[in-house]
């Protein structure tokens, strides 16, 4: 286990990051994959009905992984102050709990999904092919929250490479499971969910067997289980939090997506394609941005709130330099990335190419956001992010509803830039306050 309470924060960030970004790209190879094997082995309508699904997809992992950071934060600040019994109880707690979250959204989804892609304008010729796809996915939910509990726990106890180790042998196994659903047992756009589900579990089998070994402070017992209205308090308030602030993220996503369907299968297929890149070049801040949860409640835990000022100056540094790195790879290598996906036609191509290259200029506001709202909750300031993901929400409809229908596809790429400098400047309130705060001429050695 790794404390982040001591050393220098630049480089504690930068080797607790990479195991995580390591793991992300991973996980992006899961989807990755899924997508290259529809579109080249079974076609561009298939292609456009997995991307139909994306945003109602994303919402639920978000959903997942929100609640699973949430809980971890508590978890992460009980190992700062060195309380074992503490420790276990937030995990006895966050099994139950999200337990209990995903059997309640895997029954929601499998009742509501064909009125929900209704809503979203999914088209006719698509639309089975679409409940094809993600009644699998609601399915295999519970594998789903299963491995990222374990991985949010573990790396809230500072072990950001095992999940990666885990994660790199179901990606392997996902890619050859692929081919074998779809091709050789003619299972068709199911397959390539059913091969999704099986990789993340033997992600699961493989961290519980690491677990058991290996990791004494995640060895709960029956008592850890007992009653703690306080406990259970706290991480319903923190994990709803996260999840309510990633989900209506996804849910404005979902509200973008009903209006990208609405525009045909072409522009749907050339938005799949280039949100999979964009899921690609954005990996590095959000994996520094989740780096940045656990650091900030570690040192919140351990009373030093200078390492985490010190924290952020040092993500705000990296995320910039990956904003430029990224901006010359979209920018001029946007086509190159996006014909790897899909053989499609230009004109697929093209409009794919055009978001990237609208998007990636912001991305230095989008690191903003993302350091500061991570931050903000590892000190446990819920409102402040919240409220800026409801402006994302509320951004996301207006233009859908307003400019979609006279711009078509050119309001979805305008759509987030405009919003990552809005929220951005709502949580630099409150962050540039705590930097303020926390500085001092002393810093500097205090962070050593």
């Amino acid at each position: 286990m790794k404390e982040l309470t001591k050393g220098n924060p630049t480089k504690l960030l930068l080797l607790f990051s990479l195991p995580i970004l390591l793991g992300n790209i991973l996980q992006q190879f899961y989807n990755l994959g899924d997508t290259i094997i529809v579109g080249r082995t079974l076609g561009i309508s298939e292609l456009a009905a997995v991307g139909s699904t994306t945003a109602i997809v994303s919402l639920l992992f978000s959903m997942i992984n929100g609640f699973c950071i949430g809980f971890s934060i508590l978890t992460a600040n009980a190992f700062g102050a060195k309380d074992e019994n503490r420790i276990k109880e937030t995990i006895a707690k966050s099994i139950v709990l999200m337990f209990l979250i995903t059997i309640t959204m895997t029954v929601l989804g499998l009742i509501f999904i064909r009125p929900l892609l209704t809503v979203l304008h999914t088209p006719a010729d698509i639309m089975e092919d679409s409940i094809a796809y993600i009644q699998v996915i609601f399915l295999g939910l519970i594998v789903t929250a299963a491995y990222n509990l374990i991985s949010n726990m573990l790396r809230a106890l500072g072990d950001s490479v095992f999940p990666l180790i885990a994660l790199a042998i179901s990606s392997t196994l996902n890619l050859g499971l692929d081919l074998f659903c779809i091709k050789r047992l003619g299972l068709g756009i199911r397959g390539a969910s059913i091969a999704t589900v099986i990789a993340q579990l033997i992600s699961v089998i493989v961290c519980l067997v690491y677990v058991i070994r290996k990791i004494p402070y995640m060895h709960i017992r029956p008592e850890h289980f007992k009653w703690n209205g306080k406990t259970v308090t706290d991480l319903l308030t923190s994990g709803a939090g996260m999840a309510l602030m990633y989900s209506i993220v996804d849910i404005g996503s979902i509200i973008l997506q009903s209006g990208i369907n609405s525009l045909g299968t072409e522009i749907i297929a050339a938005h799949t394609a280039a949100r999979k890149v964009f899921s690609f070049s954005i990996l590095p801040i959000s994996t520094l941005a989740a780096s940045l949860v656990t650091f900030t409640s570690q040192n919140t835990g351990a009373g030093k709130p200078e390492r985490v000022r010190a924290g952020i100056k040092s993500a705000t540094i990296l995320g910039f330099v990956w904003s430029l790195v990224a901006f010359f790879l979209l920018y001029f290598g946007g086509a190159a990335l996006v014909r790897m996906i899909t053989d499609s036609d230009t004109f697929v191509i093209g409009t794919a190419v055009k978001y990237l290259r609208i998007n990636v200029p912001f991305y230095a506001f989008l690191c903003i956001l993302c350091f500061f709202r991570s931050t903000l909750q590892g000190l446990g300031q819920k409102i402040i992010p919240v409220i800026a993901s409801i402006i994302e929400l509320s951004g996301k409809a207006i233009i859908v509803f307003v400019l979609v229908p006279r711009m078509g596809y050119l309001a979805v790429c305008i759509c987030e830039p405009i919003l990552w400098i809005l929220s951005g400047i709502l949580v630099s309130v409150p962050m540039y306050r705590f930097l303020k705060i926390t500085h001092s001429p002393d810093s500097a050695q205090m962070c050593q």
